[in-house]
């Protein structure tokens, strides 16, 4: 079976010409992370016109955002404009939109800016956005990492915290400038703390010769008893000690009850002075369904053992947004999942056009979890084993080499990672605040907005 569905849409006067026809079934995926890219990917070279929708013209890869954070990479090394992987493909096109809503009745997906792409098959793959809980006061307070922009505005805003703090005299004010607190315990804010540490002690009395180690202070709140929940024991108490033996001030069993731009106060009753919170406790699905689709109670959106959003036989869900059963709980937002679910539903929207039956349940194979603590320490689980130190890091390194997207892009973290470990050095420390453009933001590309 080669031509369209039955019943398919018919496009309409603010359709793309992307979409202009083939008469092959045309899947519509909304998002370019790792789930949407791997999804496109599968489908690339078959029977199908493939449109790929995202509200950046690259794909992030998440992971090593905290090192754009910390000054170790550049951004472009870890994005890759999404036309130039698909440069060579017959059937996938790429169109720069945010996506406002679907219409399920007819079958297609409106864009903010008003255009409407009909679909056979819908591949909602959107990701996630920070999550504060409904805590408005740290919402406004925080800088979280969802984003490219969020990662540079915080490697400024560390930046400028030193310099701020190079210039002033009084006692209060420059131990708050010089306080970092970071809110989150999982992989992202304890790789994130061990890094912020090693730049901090790089730059002290070196860059900022006024400035000694003994003023620096950073502090990880988690409100666990532990870190690293989805870790074993083990791993979780090595990544304290790790990161205790840094210099990094570990506070478990603490919670944030709200925040300003001077002062994070925790559930205790304690306050910690500071001009910085970063915010990696905790992230929500982000998609622009609503109340359309049946949801979970973690608010992502529920689907059947196919992926197939209830209730919508030619729309699927994948990554952040999907609410896939695992073990008794929901898939972890994490890509490895995401990339297994986008090759699975490629291959069901395929079965599909080619009149097969419908393929088996989706079943995650875990291949493991690890997260970097610093030069030489890292933690890794994977096929029953358990590493720590060294071992974990090296293997942490070629893990993420190798699924870093261009050639270019590997051989740029590989150089810059080296270069750091030999010379004690991360040269990306520049303050650049970029200026608003009024056609990037009429494209929907500005800030990811936080999570409500």
């Amino acid at each position: 079976m080669s031509g369209t569905k039955p019943g398919a849409a018919e496009p309409g006067p603010g359709d793309a010409a992307e979409t202009e026809g083939t008469g092959r079934p045309r899947v519509v995926i909304v998002g370019a992370g790792f789930g949407g890219l791997a999804c496109a990917r599968k489908l690339n070279r078959q029977p199908v016109d493939v449109l790929l929708l995202d509200r950046r013209n690259y794909h992030l890869f998440t992971p090593l955002l905290y090192q754009v954070a910390t000054s170790l990479l550049n951004p472009s090394d870890i994005a890759y404009p999404l036309r130039a992987v698909f440069r060579r493909s017959p059937n996938v096109r790429f169109h720069q939109a945010e996506v406002a809503s679907v219409d399920w009745v007819g079958r297609r997906v409106i864009t903010a800016g008003g255009q409407s792409f009909p679909y056979d098959y819908l591949v909602l793959a959107t990701g996630s956005s920070d999550n504060y809980f409904g805590n408005e006061p740290v919402a406004r307070a925080a800088i979280g990492f969802k984003g490219l922009e969020r990662a540079q505005r915080l490697r400024n805003h560390v930046l400028a915290c030193l310099e701020r703090a190079a210039a002033v005299r009084e006692p209060a004010e420059r131990t708050r400038l010089l306080t970092f607190v970071v809110v989150g315990g999982g992989p992202t804010g304890v790789e994130y703390a061990g890094a912020l540490c090693e730049l901090l002690h790089l730059v002290a009395g070196k860059d900022y010769p006024t400035l000694s180690r003994s003023e620096l202070r950073v502090v990880l709140l988690e409100g666990r008893d532990r870190l690293l929940g989805m870790f074993a024991a083990p791993l979780g108490i090595y990544a304290e000690r790790a990161l205790r033996r840094r210099g990094v001030e570990v506070r478990t069993g603490a919670m944030v009850a709200s925040a300003d731009e001077r002062t994070v106060r925790l559930s205790d009753g304690s306050a910690i002075p500071t001009a910085t919170i970063v915010w990696s406790a905790g992230v929500a699905p982000d998609d622009p369904l609503g109340d359309t689709v049946p949801r979970s109670r973690s608010r992502r959106v529920e689907v059947g053992p196919d992926l197939r959003i209830r209730g919508r036989p030619d729309a699927f869900a994948i990554g952040d947004v999907a609410s896939v059963a695992w073990g008794g709980v929901e898939l972890p937002m994490l890509s490895p999942p995401a990339m297994q679910a986008g090759r699975y539903v490629a291959r069901a929207i395929l079965r599909s056009v080619r009149g097969a039956s419908p393929p088996p349940p989706f079943r995650y194979i875990d291949k493991g979890t690890m997260a970097t603590i610093g030069r030489n320490a890292a933690v890794a689980s994977f096929a029953g084993l358990r590493l720590t130190g060294f071992v974990a890091w090296l293997a942490w390194i070629f893990v993420h080499i190798y699924y870093l997207i261009g050639f270019r892009n590997r051989l740029a973290a590989l150089m810059s990672w080296a270069w750091n470990y030999l010379r004690w050095d991360r040269p990306i420390r520049i303050i650049v605040e970029a200026e608003p453009d009024p056609v990037v933001e009429a494209l929907g590309a500005g800030p990811p907005r936080p999570h409500r």
